[in-house]
């Protein structure tokens, strides 16, 4: 995709209360996992790329991505660099790597990890810094983008506008 391709497509699944809690619950053991590796300075200085301009907090992305995901009819368009820093695109890409976000052909739609590890972790944060783009006077950017599905921002509108009908539509058929 090109560069003017900024969005990613979410979509949470309805109807399973308990999913919520348990996706949270998961994100919170990956933060820890992930705070505990970069306790070793070797790992740390490894995966520079991804906190050096900001600690990606796997469960406070995760808290904020669901409240926003019931905000928007549990299906929604996020802009990967809207915060301007890319946090949401590494904290994004940490967490398709580790299995919180399957790409089902269209979207990325939630789901719990089966395994979560250190080394999990570990891979997932070093494979995401194999993406990373030299741009001249050592200096090195993380493009995550280009592991993503990404879509351009008017396609990126159109899909979220038709799920919200289609779910306004269900509601109305019950």
């Amino acid at each position: 995709m090109s560069l003017s391709a900024t969005h990613v497509l979410l979509e949470m699944p309805t109807g399973r209360p308990d999913f919520d809690a348990a996706w949270i619950a998961k994100a919170s053991e990956a933060e820890a996992l992930w705070s505990t590796a970069l306790a070793d300075h070797e790992f740390h200085d490894r995966v520079e790329l991804l906190h050096g301009d900001g600690m990606p907090d796997l469960a406070a992305f995760a808290r904020e991505a669901l409240d926003e995901l019931k905000q928007q009819n549990c299906a929604a368009a996020f802009e990967l660099y809207a915060d301007g820093y890319g946090t949401f695109s590494r904290e994004f890409g940490l967490m398709v790597r580790l299995g919180f976000f399957v790409y089902d052909g269209v979207c990325y739609r939630l789901a719990l990890p089966r395994l979560l590890t250190s080394h999990l972790v570990r891979q997932a944060a070093v494979g995401l810094c194999a993406v990373g783009e030299y741009w001249g006077d050592d200096i090195v950017v993380l493009t995550p983008e280009r592991q993503l599905h990404m879509h351009h921002k008017s396609d990126a509108e159109a899909w979220q506008s038709r799920q919200r009908a289609m779910r306004r539509l269900t509601v109305i058929n019950v």
